[in-house]
């Protein structure tokens, strides 16, 4: 659901390890996959072929019973939206699908389960993979998308199924690991993302550009830092340790242009609220202060208004 980069990548790279696959999308891009194959293009990975696109209403009009995952790709400030689709869907059915959350942010999990019965909520994250629409139907990527994923409320039965989750994914060659705390995890990729999405997007660079230059490289850490910061408030302890590890792994990483760089370029609007604005919030709750978070975010939605009245 949300069939754009990733999901598409997801959905392609599942398809090729012959599952049934469904892509929900929407607009010019869904129009284009009904109408044409996808065309996914990887340095390790192409597919090019007939695909299964519906949109959200098209969803809606089948059984719940005849999947077993939803993976949820869209963008973070649509979560509330879908939670109340899927909720409405799924209706009281007692065996409905899980419902895996593979985007950007902390908060996604938390909103699902509010709709939605938790044990039937995983949370996931996917990092090192660079996806996007470059034309309808046309998905460039790059990277190996390391998945971990992890369970919201732990009971036997979805123990058994994350497992077989795992192997699902690791057999479509999807790296796949399991989290004993999800929420851990989640926090240390908003580390990465905090620390590039925004200043990419404000600079319209690419990462690279950012982790290449001595001054830039800087302010990256110091947004990384507060958002260790942040996750105090919510009772994760992510140490400097941690930080570096986050730092080391986008320095290394092959340049890519982030999520929010993209949502720029196409006049989208931006996860700012998703991945900066939770890491102020949640530092102001201690009442302490992001300044490097404050400061980017602030100039990236000051020029970018001005860029869309324009």
């Amino acid at each position: 659901m949300g069939a754009g980069g990733i999901g598409s990548y997801f959905g392609a790279r599942l398809l090729y390890a012959k599952h049934e696959v469904s892509f929900v999308a929407r607009g010019e891009h869904l129009s284009a996959l009904k109408k044409n194959t996808l065309h996914l293009e990887h340095p390790e990975f192409n597919f090019d072929d007939r695909v299964n696109a519906i949109d959200m209403e098209e969803l809606k009009a089948l059984d719940p019973c005849l999947f077993d995952t939803i993976i949820i790709t869209t963008k973070s400030n649509s979560s509330k939206t879908i939670a109340k689709q899927l909720r409405d869907w799924l209706g009281d059915k007692k065996k409905i699908p899980y419902i895996l959350s593979l985007q950007n942010g902390v908060e996604n999990e938390e909103i699902f389960a509010n709709y939605i019965d938790p044990r039937y909520i995983i949370g996931g994250l996917t990092r090192k993979i660079g996806a996007h629409i470059i034309a309808p139907s046309k998905i460039k990527a790059v990277g190996r998308a390391e998945t971990i994923i992890g369970l919201v409320s732990k009971t036997k039965d979805n123990c058994i199924f994350l497992e077989e989750l795992k192997i699902i994914f690791n057999n479509a060659q999807i790296p796949t690991q399991i989290s004993q705390n999800i929420y851990l995890d989640l926090w240390k990729k908003l580390i990465i993302n905090n620390g590039v999405n925004a200043i990419c997007a404000l600079l319209k660079v690419k990462t690279g550009v950012i982790m290449n230059d001595e001054k830039l490289k800087k302010i990256v850490y110091g947004l990384m830092s507060e958002t260790a910061v942040g996750a105090k408030n919510k009772g994760i302890n992510i140490y400097k340790d941690d930080v570096d590890e986050m730092y080391e792994l986008i320095t290394k990483f092959e340049s890519i242009k982030p999520s929010m760089l993209v949502d720029r370029e196409f006049s989208r609007a931006l996860e700012l609220d998703d991945i900066c604005d939770v890491v102020i919030r949640n530092c102001e709750d201690q009442d302490l202060d992001a300044p490097y978070t404050r400061t980017i975010s602030t100039l990236l939605e000051y020029i970018y208004k001005r860029e869309l009245l324009e």
